[in-house]
Formats: C-alpha cells, sequence, structure tokens
C-alpha cells in the first residue's frame, strides 16, 4: 500500500503527538517540523503529498509557509491544510487568499481528522488527474494548431481558449458584444458571409464549416477552418454558438504552391502553357468586346542546343532564365511572357489596334538579343527566330492562333532576310514537314514500323525492378529518326492516336503474356494514353477484350495520363467515367509528369488515381537545388497523405537517388539504371539486378 506522506508544521509538541495517533501510522506517513522554517526545509527536501500547517508559528508564521510553497513549482497545487482558532474569522479568510486548500478550526476533532485528510487528498488526485488530461489536450491542440470558441446568442459574451487567443495574439479569453468582436478579426472582404453564416446558426440551428481568413492585430494574414454548431438547451436558456478553429495557414500555402507550381514553369517561374492558354483566351475575349487586336508572339532561341551540348545544361539554364528577365522587362504589365517549353517562349500582346503596334514590339524585342548574354563567365551572343499570328486575322481560337505563329516562327528561323515572320496564309516548311510526317504515321501504321522499348521502374532501396514503362519508338530505316515528342503531336491532331494507342496497348499485352512463367511474370508495364483515348467511348470495352484474349491480369497493366486530361471541361464526365470503368477492371493509373501541367489537384481526391510521377526538370538539378527539392518535397507529402505512389522520372546520378531515396520516393526510373531497352534485355536487367542488389 502507497502511504500518503503528511507534513505536520507545528511548534506545540502535545499536538503534534495528537495529530500522529489521530493520523494512523499505517494508512499516512507523518513529518514533524516545529516552525516555520524547518517546515520549508522539509517541504523543499521530501516533497510531502498533503501539508498540515499551523498559523501561529516561530520564525516564520503559517501564512508565510503557505505563501512560500504555493511560489514553488511543486507546490502550486499541493493540499495545505490551516490549522486556525474556532473564532479567528480574519486568520481563515488570510489563509485562502494565500492558496490554503482548507482549514481545521481548534479544538480539532480528532475521531474525524484522518477523514478529512483522506478527502482532500482524494480531491487533489482527481484535480491532479483532471490537470494532466487539460495539459494533454492543450499539447495536443497546440501540435495541431486547433482552438474552441462559445458565444452566448442572448448575452453576447465570446469565450476563447487559451490556444485559440496565442494562435491570434489576442489579449484575452472572454470578450463582451462577442460577434461583433469575432467578425471583427475577420478580413474585410469575408465579413459578410462570416457574419450572415452565424447568425443563420444562431437563428436556425444549422452547422457550419468554412475557411476564414483572419487579420491579427499585428497585421498579419492567417487562414483559419471554422466549424460550429448551436448547443441545444433542455431548459429552453438562451441559444449558444460552440465550435473549433484550425490554423490551415499553412495547409493554404502549400495548396497555393502546388497551384503556382502547376500553372508555371519551373526553371523561369514564368506562365507555363496551361496558364499561357488560359490568358489567351480571356485576351481574345476582351479583344472581341473592344473590336481590337491580340498579337501572339512565338520565339525560339536560335542553336541553343549546341549550347547545352558544348557548355552544358547549367548555362542553357541560366541563358533561359536570362532571357525570361529580359522579355519579362519588356511587356507591359497587362502583356502575358511565358514559356511552353525548352528554348521556346510566347507573348501575348494585349489589346493592340494594328500590325505596327506588334512591329514595333518586335524591333525592341529583337533589340533585346543584340546585347551579349553574361553567364557562369562567359560571354555568349544569342539569336531568336519570331513568329507573330494576330487575332482574329490569323485565327478564331487559342489552338489556331498557337499553331500559326509556331509556323511563322520556323518560317523566319528558314529566312535568310529575317529573323521575324508574321503568319501568312502561303504554305510553309513547318507545313509541309508536318503533312509529311503525318502521311509516314499513316503508312507505318499500315507497315507496322513501331516498336516499344521499355524503361524499368526501380524500388530504389532494394534495386528491385517492379515494373517497366513502355515507350514508343517509330522506324523509319535509313531516314532520320523522329522524335515521340514531335510524331505524337501530330498523330493526336490527326486522330491516328487512336489505332497508334490500340497498337501500343496491343503489344505491351502481348509482352505481358509472354512474359508469364518467366522471372519477368510479376512486372507492370505503363502505357501512355491520350486524351483521345479516355474520351472515347469504346475504349474501356476495347481494353477489356485485349487482356481477356491474351489472357492476361488486369493488374499488371498502368495507364498514365498527363494532367491536361483532368482540366475540367465539357467532356470531363466521361473522361472521369472512363477513369472509373478502367479501375473497376483492375487497371491502375497514373499522373505522368505531375507538377508541369495543370496540376488538378482537387480532381485527384475524386478519381482513382493510384500514382503520381514526378517529371524530370523537377528531378535535373537536385540535390543542389533546394527550390526543386521543396517542390518534389511537397509532391510526395501529398502523394502520401492521398495514399499514392510516387514514381521520379529521369534519375541520372546516385546523388539523386540518394535524395529521393531520403524523402521517401517509392519508385525511380532514369539512365542511371537503365535506358529504354528491348523486351530481352529485361529480364537480363532483372537479373543483373538481382545479382548486384539480392535477391527481393
Amino acid at each position: 500500500m502507497n502511504r500518503k506522506s503528511i507534513l505536520v508544521v507545528d511548534d506545540d509538541e502535545m499536538t503534534r503527538l495528537l495529530i500522529r495517533q489521530a493520523l494512523s501510522a499505517n494508512t499516512f506517513r507523518i513529518i514533524e517540523a516545529e516552525d516555520g522554517a524547518e517546515g520549508v526545509a522539509l517541504f523543499n527536501e521530501l516533497k510531502p503529498d498533503l501539508v498540515l500547517l499551523d498559523v501561529d508559528l516561530p520564525k516564520l508564521n503559517g501564512f508565510e509557509v503557505c505563501k512560500i510553497i504555493r511560489e514553488s513549482v511543486q507546490g502550486q497545487d499541493l493540499p495545505v491544510v490551516m490549522i486556525t482558532g474556532m473564532d479567528d474569522r480574519q486568520s481563515i479568510e488570510k489563509a485562502y487568499r494565500l492558496g490554503a486548500t482548507d482549514f481545521m478550526v481548534k479544538p480539532i476533532n480528532w475521531s474525524l481528522i484522518a477523514h478529512h485528510l483522506r478527502y482532500i487528498l482524494r480531491a487533489s488526485s482527481y484535480f491532479e488527474s483532471l490537470k494532466k488530461s487539460e495539459r494533454r489536450l492543450e499539447h495536443a491542440q497546440q501540435i495541431a494548431k486547433l482552438g474552441h470558441w462559445e458565444l452566448d446568442g442572448t448575452q453576447g459574451r465570446l469565450l476563447l481558449s487559451r490556444q485559440f487567443t496565442k494562435m491570434c495574439s489576442l489579449p484575452g479569453t472572454q470578450f463582451e458584444h462577442g460577434l461583433d468582436y469575432l467578425i471583427s478579426l475577420v478580413h474585410p472582404a469575408d465579413r459578410l458571409h462570416v457574419k450572415s453564416v452565424l447568425q443563420q446558426a444562431l437563428l436556425n440551428g444549422e452547422s457550419f464549416d468554412l475557411d476564414v481568413r483572419v487579420k491579427l492585430p499585428n497585421k498579419c494574414l492567417l487562414y483559419v477552418h471554422l466549424q460550429g454548431r448551436r448547443l441545444e438547451s433542455c431548459t429552453g436558456s438562451s441559444p449558444v454558438l460552440s465550435g473549433i478553429i484550425q490554423d490551415v495557414t499553412e495547409l493554404k500555402k502549400s495548396q497555393q504552391r502546388l497551384i503556382h507550381i502547376a500553372h508555371h514553369d519551373p526553371l523561369t517561374d514564368l506562365p507555363n502553357r496551361i496558364l499561357f492558354q488560359q490568358q489567351l483566351e480571356r485576351s481574345m475575349q476582351r479583344a472581341k468586346r473592344r473590336n481590337c487586336k491580340v498579337g501572339l508572339l512565338f520565339i525560339d532561341l536560335d542553336r541553343f542546343k549546341n549550347i547545352n551540348d558544348s557548355l552544358g545544361h547549367e548555362v542553357g539554364d541560366a541563358l533561359l532564365c536570362e532571357v525570361a528577365v529580359r522579355l519579362r522587362g519588356e511587356v507591359r504589365n497587362y502583356d502575358t511572357v511565358a514559356r511552353l517549353g525548352g528554348d521556346e517562349f510566347a507573348i501575348i500582346l494585349d489589346a493592340i489596334e494594328h500590325a505596327q503596334e506588334a512591329m514595333s514590339f518586335i524591333q525592341r524585342t529583337m533589340a533585346l538579343f543584340e546585347q551579349p548574354f553574361y553567364l557562369c563567365n562567359k560571354m555568349l551572343y544569342v539569336e531568336a527566330s519570331i513568329g507573330i499570328s494576330l487575332y482574329p486575322d490569323n485565327g478564331n481560337n487559342s489552338e489556331e492562333l498557337l499553331r500559326n505563329a509556331d509556323m511563322a516562327m520556323y518560317q523566319a528561323k528558314h529566312s535568310e532576310q529575317h529573323q521575324f515572320s508574321f503568319y501568312s496564309e502561303d504554305l510553309t516548311e513547318v507545313t509541309i514537314r508536318r503533312w509529311s510526317l503525318e502521311n509516314g504515321l499513316r503508312k507505318a501504321l499500315e507497315n507496322n514500323s513501331f516498336r516499344l522499348v521499355y524503361q524499368p521502374k526501380v524500388e530504389p532501396n532494394t534495386g528491385h525492378i517492379s515494373g517497366v514503362e513502355a515507350l514508343l519508338r517509330w522506324d523509319r530505316g535509313d531516314k532520320p529518326a523522329v522524335s515521340p515528342s514531335e510524331f505524337i503531336p501530330i498523330a493526336e491532331e490527326s486522330g491516328l492516336i487512336i489505332p497508334l494507342g490500340k497498337w501500343v496497348i496491343q503489344q505491351a499485352v502481348g509482352q505481358l503474356w509472354a512474359w508469364q512463367g518467366t522471372a519477368c511474370a510479376n512486372l507492370t508495364i505503363a502505357v501512355n494514353v491520350s486524351g483521345r483515348q479516355l474520351h472515347s467511348d469504346k475504349f474501356t470495352d476495347y481494353l477489356a477484350a485485349v487482356l481477356e484474349q491474351e489472357g492476361v491480369s488486369a493488374t499488371l497493366l498502368e495507364i498514365e495520363i498527363t494532367e491536361d486530361y483532368l482540366v475540367p471541361n465539357n467532356r470531363e464526365g466521361n473522361c472521369q467515367a472512363t477513369l472509373r470503368k478502367l479501375s473497376d477492371l483492375g487497371i491502375k493509373m497514373s499522373i505522368d509528369d505531375f507538377g508541369t501541367g495543370y496540376s488538378c489537384v482537387s480532381q485527384l481526391k475524386n478519381l482513382p488515381i493510384s500514382t503520381l510521377k514526378i517529371d524530370k526538370s523537377f528531378v535535373d538539378h537536385i540535390p543542389e537545388d533546394q527550390q526543386d527539392i521543396a517542390i518534389i518535397k511537397s509532391i510526395i507529402t501529398l502523394a502520401k497523405n492521398l495514399r499514392l505512389e510516387v514514381v521520379a522520372e529521369g534519375v541520372e546520378t546516385a546523388e539523386q537517388l540518394a535524395c529521393l531515396r531520403r524523402y521517401g520516393c517509392d519508385l525511380v526510373q532514369g539512365y542511371f539504371y537503365s535506358q529504354p531497352v528491348s523486351a530481352d534485355k529485361i529480364s537480363e536487367l532483372l537479373e543483373l539486378h538481382a545479382l548486384k542488389y539480392g535477391a527481393h
């Protein structure tokens, strides 16, 4: 049995003897002190569970001892019982003011003293448990940045938790005119809506759940999540609103950062193709209303590939950033400069009256490239080719306007007279090239001139190959190879992507069948699927039929889609329905090049996506580039919170691999492990990695 220790401080030896006899030795351990100073010393040394303290003591009186105990850390909540005379009401009141727990009046009822002290100790134990619970709750709320509030609808009193007031830097926890005070904390633009919500909750008992901006006394802005409802009372008392508040500022900043990532080029921080497309559409709508024009400049740096190859990507990236700075400094504040990819930039000249305005701007833009670029201790002279199209003269929609500006740029690049060209109706070399490639694609489909290569996806911790990505190659015999980045867009525009996509799926599923019974039997194959395929009503049926025909499990096939296909549009429902049908078949789906297109984050929770693929552009400069590291960490955190797998593309160095492994990336692919190879080489790679890293 754990005996409680009681410190008895009394200068009367007889009183101490009677107390010792009244308190059974089997129940309590008695510590005695003859004066106040000795009492304080024994309290500090032995830390008793209760102090029984006489008022009249030598050296230090009982009041002084009580005050010293209460001011110590271990004595703040300790039960202190004062012993005083029966008629000494003044001493009793003073004892309470100094923090005494209770008092006993002389003469003491010795038969009840033990029960009295046990009751006080039990109450102290309950109080200590309650305080521990409160501390744990407050600690949890502090970690979660969570507080609570209560508003009396009749009296108007507002009660706030300490965590709330600390979060919002407020001067207290109770406020009169509480509704008005609470509304005064809200950002002016949100006040009307928040006040209406609170009043409706008081009137109708409607619960509410909303995000609110709070403007603090120090002018800082917080984003908080506010929840509450009316407390129902059986007694018919005044209505009370009660709820919680949580600081979600960091979450909002992360969301805003992801939105920014989705709409901006990670290298130059210029608008990317998606945001550019949106800005162009808005500019065209304004021009139509105002009966004016929009100028679109498509800018391509000459011989940029030579700079990258000879001087390195660091110089190439620095050049792109400096070009972005110069272009941004030249445009008006309502114009738009964007990087569309690679060394391609675009400028939207908003609200111009005639072509001469565009011509004047072009001359200033050309002058920007007459000055040398000082990059990485090197001086470079760089030229650019510019194509110009005008709305509505050269196109009625953004795609047509951009395509015509692109054609004009190619015309300028191959011109011996000018570095710029306005679009004309005449066929350009680009048009001829595209027509030639389209015809070649049709013949290649007829002659089966395509092949698939496969790039492994590897677990970074074990080196185990868990799957591969199928990549399309076009065999043209003696003719120069054409990059998929060039012929795939042409296939998209011409509609050839549908039969080409079917061929890819047929080959990939056939390869899965061929791997059955081999060391590659458990490998998955990921294939890229276009928006045209996703929006085809027959796509799911075709895929299911191919899998059934070949006798291949749907779980071994993965579909990769780009973020662009998640953009809400009038066909969104069909796309979502297709993805859910594919998921029902057991097919996994991943978002390719995540963060480079329109990161439709709100769609991720609604779609059956299993994987996010980090684009190579974010991997290229880690671990040196802290911004890219921050982006990668944000994507991985987002994926983990949504229970999605993360794959990083373009891993080429051990340093990149170590960085991705450290931040919890699930799979990697890139030249560090293997370039895309034929199906026959995959089994060799599987065996090689098994020998190198150990059987998985």
